[in-house]
């Protein structure tokens, strides 16, 4: 008999325990004997092929879905967050206010203390009162009320959202920035243990690397689902793989885990071939003396031994890859698309001005840079899916464009099937011709008669690559191509981008696609262009000599004569290291200050005469939520110059 149940008694290290747990869906069996263990401070990448169940491990252990066999054990009051991926529900309120709303008792507090000050303001004698007001700013002070929207406003700021859409409110906003408040929601709650399935599909690179770091140094235990390969390789401290309905756990990164996987692929592979070996030569053995009555015990023995066997799948014989490449398209000319001086607008905010922009066969090219600086306008510009105002824009010789737009999993038809959504721009192919087409985006059998409706995220976006893969292009405009992939189906996608003849132009956040199919980076910025020759990784590598260049730190700490610094390098070196003692000491010095003040104005806010007065209250208040904000900056100042 299964169970659900917490810990009883005695110190355990893990806080979430599942051992042994069987799970089914109708007749397909998702999970037998799986087990899993999670203690604090782990970062467990949680990784397996599209239907493996990740998801419903999580909602698992969200007691959101039951289980069918095992034990599930949760320490008694941890608490556990995870992002829903239905966010319609948020509506209402501001970003600010809903995420803030994860507080309800700090933000009831904030109400009585406002309550009691003017009742006291009132009957200013009221010892009753004075006491309850102590209280409640006591309570208030020890679960950071004064801290709280300040740390809600950095968690925002680090996934995208800029103070000005603070109080945007969340019916004006897209389904991906409800994700993000959503998010911002959960990590400002900061949960013993957080659920995060698929984080990375709504952010922008920008807030992808800010992620990263804040997770890292996350203290409570994570569980990602994700597709994302550099994340993992950044972020995971174990790999949990699901795979012939169990878990089997891994030590380090998800490259560790590529190697250490492929180790025992090769041992699996052996001990499969070894038991096959074992099995025909028990049923020989069978077939043999089946019809002899002085062997009949020993037959009957082997015929129990063999059906007590517990069969080992051969790696990879269930595993299926997404397998195709890009139609070799026609021949573009030299200049494939040019624009000049163009203007671009939404209303009163201006987007472009006199912008130029020049595509060139055989360019891949990759869009980077902060969130809201232009980089979807200008994919759309150059899919014509929206006008410019002002300019010139041609397109080349012999041009076929495709765009893959990741709003085209919206767009699907819900009650279409996935054959007549393909059927419908094929052209000329037969019947048998197009199941097998879709065979190769892994849809067989009875999958080509679901409809879109009942379909995954990664079915969906196989889907529209399959659509779009139909007709031959030499300009492809893909946005966001790898969300939804797995990281198989990515590999593919990136075999078939770093083959494909064409030209490309790209936005993505997975920086091993940019690093591996990409040739040229085009950071967007306040809607200038600037072009770096290279891959992502040398993007990076040349911004980072470009700012400390104009930093006016040079490599003179690394010049060597002879294998000795001269005099005037040693002197050099003696002033910057004199500067950044005295830099770091007025920081030092303004973090004290701040904290002193903060101190005085929390004992100015408990004498009497000043909590009965809502305005007094009011203004101290304000004082030092200004001052812990000033506090918060030169910490982060000071930390940022200490890593410099």
């Amino acid at each position: 008999m299964h169970k659900i149940l917490p810990f009883q008694g005695g110190k355990f290290w893990a806080m979430i325990r599942l051992d042994s747990i069987k799970k089914s869906f109708r007749d397909q069996v998702l999970f037998d004997d799986l087990s899993l263990h999670v203690k604090s401070g782990v970062r467990l990448g949680i990784i397996g092929p599209n239907g493996s169940g990740k998801t419903t491990l999580f909602n698992m252990i969200r007691r959101t879905e039951g289980i069918d066999g095992g034990n599930l054990s949760i320490r008694k009051g941890i608490a556990i967050g995870f992002v829903e991926q239905e966010v319609e529900n948020l509506h209402g309120r501001s970003v600010l206010e809903e995420t803030l709303s994860v507080f309800p008792r700090i933000l009831h507090l904030e109400e009585n203390i406002i309550k009691t000050a003017e009742k006291l303001a009132l009957h200013p004698h009221d010892m009753s009162l004075m006491q309850s007001l102590a209280e409640l700013q006591d309570e208030y002070e020890k679960k950071q009320g004064y801290t709280f929207e300040n740390q809600a406003k950095i968690i925002l700021s680090g996934l995208g959202f800029p103070a000005e859409q603070y109080a945007t409110q969340l019916d004006n906003l897209s389904g991906g920035w409800k994700m993000r408040v959503a998010l911002a929601k959960v990590l400002l709650r900061k949960p013993e243990v957080l659920l995060l399935d698929e984080p990375t599909n709504h952010l922008d690179l920008e807030s992808l690397i800010w992620l990263e770091k804040f997770l890292m140094d996350y203290s409570g235990a994570i569980l990602i689902i994700s597709h994302d390969r550099y994340f993992l390789d950044r972020l995971a401290t174990n790999i949990g793989e699901i795979e012939y309905r169990q878990m089997t756990l891994y030590t380090g990164n998800y490259t560790t885990f590529e190697k250490e996987k492929e180790i025992n692929r090769e041992i699996r592979t052996r001990q499969a071939k070894n038991q096959s070996r074992q099995i025909a030569q028990t049923e020989r053995f069978i077939e043999r003396f089946r019809s002899k009555n002085t062997l009949a015990t020993r037959v009957q023995s082997k015929i129990r031994e063999l059906e007590k066997i517990d069969r080992i799948e051969v790696p990879g014989s269930s595993g299926r890859k997404v397998k195709f490449s890009f139609p070799e398209p026609r021949r573009s000319g030299l200049v494939v698309m040019e624009m000049k001086n163009i203007d671009q607008s939404y209303g009163k905010m201006e987007v472009y001005k006199d912008m130029s922009f020049r595509i060139e066969r055989g360019e891949k090219i990759a869009l980077v840079g902060p969130n809201g600086a232009g980089k979807s306008t200008l994919m759309k510009l150059l899919a014509k899916t929206i006008p410019y105002q002002a300019g010139s824009f041609v397109i080349g010789h012999n041009v076929d464009m495709n765009y893959y737009a990741q709003h085209q999993l919206e767009v699907l038809i819900p009650e279409s099937t996935v054959l007549a959504t393909v059927e419908s721009v094929a052209e000329g192919m037969a019947y048998t011709q197009l199941r097998s087409y879709l065979g190769t985006f892994l849809f067989s059998g009875d999958d080509v008669e679901k409809k879109v409706k009942v379909l995954s995220g990664g079915e969906k976006a196989r889907l529209v690559l399959a659509k779009l893969l139909l007709k031959p292009a030499n300009l492809m405009l893909l946005d966001e191509p790898t969300n939804h992939l797995d990281i198989p189906s990515q590999d593919v996608l990136i075999s078939a981008m770093r083959n494909f003849s064409g030209s490309l132009v790209c936005i993505s956040h997975d920086r091993r696609f940019l690093n591996a199919v990409c040739n040229k980076v085009v950071e967007v910025v306040d809607g200038k262009l600037t072009e770096y020759p290279g891959n992502y990784d040398y993007y990076l590598w040349k911004k980072e000599q470009i700012r400390k260049t104009e930093s006016g730190k040079n490599s003179a700490d690394t010049k060597k004569i002879d294998g000795k610094l001269t005099y005037e390098e040693r002197k050099a070196i003696k002033r910057a290291e004199q500067r950044k003692a005295r830099r770091i000491l007025k920081f030092e010095t303004e973090i004290s200050n701040l904290e002193e003040k903060i101190s005085s104005l929390e004992t100015e806010m408990s004498r009497p005469e000043v909590g009965s007065s809502p305005a007094k209250l009011k203004g101290i208040l304000d004082d030092i939520s200004s001052n812990r904000e000033m506090l918060d900056k030169s910490y982060k100042q000071w930390a940022e110059f200490q890593e410099e």
